[in-house]
């Protein structure tokens, strides 16, 4: 293993363990209301799940960043993400 796929692995792990984390805020800010704060989070979880070999993630992560930028219904997009963010943290992976 290189350098830089060691680097990618370690920071694939530590992503896998904020997931919680990452539900837990998003929760709060759904719950507020937050749309900016939801779409901002969201964008980071589409980029960081897409780059981490977590495309589910990274698409469901992009439904929600464009349902709260448009003034969409956040709950099936937020659903979807917090499941698949649910099956990161308990994975560890």
């Amino acid at each position: 293993m290189t350098a830089l796929e060691a680097k990618m692995a370690e920071l694939a792990t530590r992503f896998a363990a904020r997931a919680a984390q990452e539900r837990a805020a998003l929760a709060a800010e759904l719950a507020a209301g937050n749309r900016g704060e939801v779409q901002f989070r969201a964008h980071k979880l589409a980029g960081l799940g897409a780059m981490f070999g977590h495309p589910a993630v990274g698409e469901a992560a992009l439904a929600l960043e464009a349902a709260a930028e448009h003034g969409g219904d956040m709950a099936g997009p937020a659903a979807r993400l917090d499941a698949l963010l649910a099956e990161l943290e308990s994975s560890g992976a």
